[in-house]
């Protein structure tokens, strides 16, 4: 090998992150996701649902990162808290025409790297909504 391929090799090498690096990069965004969401009073409604204040967090067509399948409606809570959304309905008493609803949230365990791509996407919409209320 000649050291032009060294040196192609070790370049690569440095721009893949390493686990620590990426932990801190998760840290960082978890810290700035909960700063931002702490910003938002009132935090805003679910899909207009009064009882339930949560963002959705989709990743964008073309992401590196996909979600599994196993993994429901993910979210950003009023504490910054990324999160999987439960959200079921159940009829009335006596099968009335009214429903409602139970929320259960879960914690994410999620991989650094995926974690990563939630979370930026919660710092882009957490921001922008902040942006939103300043021009109103």
């Amino acid at each position: 090998m000649n050291s032009s391929d060294e040196t192609a090799e070790e370049n690569s090498a440095q721009q893949i992150p390493s686990e620590e690096q990426l932990l801190e990069s998760a840290a960082r965004l978890r810290g700035m996701v909960s700063d931002l969401a702490l910003r938002l009073r009132p935090f805003p409604s679910f899909f207009g649902m009064n009882t339930l204040r949560a963002i959705e967090l989709e990743l964008p067509p073309g992401s590196e990162f996909r979600s599994s399948p196993e993994l429901g409606c993910v979210v950003v809570l009023e504490d910054g808290e990324i999160s999987e959304l439960d959200l079921k309905f159940i009829s009335g008493p006596d099968n009335s025409a009214g429903f409602d609803q139970i929320e259960e949230f879960t914690e994410l365990d999620l991989p650094p790297e995926q974690f990563i791509a939630y979370a930026s996407v919660a710092v882009r919409l957490l921001q922008a909504e902040i942006a939103r209320r300043m021009a109103t």
